[in-house]
């Protein structure tokens, strides 16, 4: 836990905290406003919306790349040495995958620009998401349990439990990408069979109480 720790706020310092000082400067330039005329809700629901579904669509592309032999040994290994991953893992990398898939995270304000307010929004709520996928728990209470296509603990857990050998349930939010270009199958095929095993232990189960 400790190692995991030091390593991520190394990583912050290292990759994070540059981008971090040159961000102004692009937000300017991008044409993300900063005056006082905040946005609406309906601008922040669209915006972020259209954020979410940017990066998750070129995420789900990187990350099945980062699977490829050569960028797994050489940098997403980092992120998998947790099979069963904990909150902070989220953002345990290598410091070129944390630059790496911070772009799709910063293509969605540059291509649609709102308010700084929906900026900074965007990224507390994508590392909310993040920590909860990571976190290892399927919360009952979570509100992202109404969320259309939402992937979850659950379904990150398994591409972490199956590791370099992946090829299954890349989306970093929504599972529609899984779906579409079919890296769903190893995990649909897990459920069904843990349902089936589970209904056969029960049915055991009802046997041996007769």
């Amino acid at each position: 836990m400790f190692k995991c720790y030091k390593d991520v706020m190394q990583t912050f310092v290292i990759a994070v905290g540059p981008i971090q000082i040159i961000s102004y400067p692009t937000v300017k330039w991008l044409g993300i406003r900063t005056g006082l005329s905040l946005p609406t809700g309906w601008e922040l629901f669209w915006q972020l919306l259209v954020y979410f579904v940017i990066e998750d669509f070129s995420n789900y592309w990187i990350h099945r790349m980062l699977h490829c032999k050569w960028a797994f040994e050489k940098i997403h290994k980092v992120h998998h040495e947790y099979s069963a991953p904990i909150g902070l893992s989220a953002p345990y990398a290598h410091w070129a995958e944390i630059l790496i898939l911070g772009f799709p995270a910063f293509l969605g304000p540059a291509l649609v620009p709102g308010h700084i307010t929906t900026y900074w929004l965007w990224f507390i709520l994508r590392q909310l998401e993040a920590i909860e996928t990571h976190s290892g728990y399927d919360f009952p209470w979570s509100p992202t349990k109404y969320i259309p296509f939402y992937g979850g603990p659950a379904y990150h857990d398994y591409h972490h439990y199956v590791g370099e050998r992946s090829q299954s349930n890349f989306a970093s939010v929504f599972t529609y990408c899984d779906y579409i270009y079919g890296t769903h199958k190893g995990y649909q095929y897990r459920t069904q069979m843990s349902k089936k095993n589970s209904t056969h232990a029960f049915i055991a189960q009802d046997y041996k109480m007769e």
